[in-house]
């Protein structure tokens, strides 16, 4: 029986590929998309740190200035375990960068998280949910390091219907892409660069045999 073509960038196969490669030109694009617009950083270039093992789950990047950057796709609800599983991840990253013999100063750079999830927080209905450390009036940390991003997958369906698919910006078709696969409505959007990249990314994906197998199993393993 022939699998279905995949279409579902919330799986963690196809989501890696749409980002892991830094010397390509479309992944670029797209990671700068997601940093620039939703962490608001500047920068002129990123390196992918994945190796070719981590093939599934997060993509990590640095920027030219130092900051890590870690992609993650959560293609479930939010829960404790969820939320610990971040902190703690956040964290590893930070405490990954210490050298032994060398100051602080002269090894660590902030760490930023990117979490794309199909939930809401129910008490934060935005796409986009930030958190620093802060004191109880809201003031951030000095030098704080660790910045973590909900990207709240569902929540871009509320604004296809305030807005329509033609008013989107750029990041928020991305976004709304990542949510529904690319369908009909999408796919006449022919002036966007997003909605060519995130097609060209999904034909490749779906002419390479062992990149589909790694899809539907990775499905597989998630119920």
């Amino acid at each position: 029986m022939t699998k279905e073509l995949c279409n579902d960038f919330k799986n963690d196969v196809l989501f890696n590929y749409l980002l892991r490669d830094d010397l390509d030109s479309d992944c670029s694009f797209m990671l700068k998309l997601f940093i620039e617009n939703i962490l608001n950083i500047k920068y002129e270039h990123v390196t992918v740190l994945n190796s070719e093992q981590d093939m599934i789950y997060d993509v990590k990047v640095k920027t030219d200035n130092g900051d890590i950057i870690d992609f993650e796709m959560q293609n479930s609800a939010f829960s404790k375990e969820h939320y610990y599983h971040f902190y703690t991840y956040g964290s590893a990253l930070l405490v990954s960068q210490v050298e032994e013999g060398k100051e602080y100063l002269e090894t660590i750079n902030p760490v930023y998280q990117i979490i794309f999830i199909d939930d809401i927080d129910e008490d934060n209905l935005k796409l986009i949910d930030t958190y620093r450390s802060a004191d109880a009036d809201g003031n951030i940390e000095k030098h704080n390091l660790i910045t973590r991003s909900y990207v709240q997958l569902p929540y871009i369906n509320n604004i296809k219907k305030e807005k329509g698919l033609k008013e989107m910006t750029e990041i928020e078709l991305a976004i709304y892409i990542l949510k529904n696969g690319i369908d009909d409505e999408v796919d006449a959007l022919t002036n966007s660069k997003v909605v060519k990249i995130m097609k060209k990314k999904l034909e490749m994906f779906n002419e390479d045999e062992h990149l589909r197998d790694m899809y539907y199993k990775r499905g597989a393993n998630e119920f």
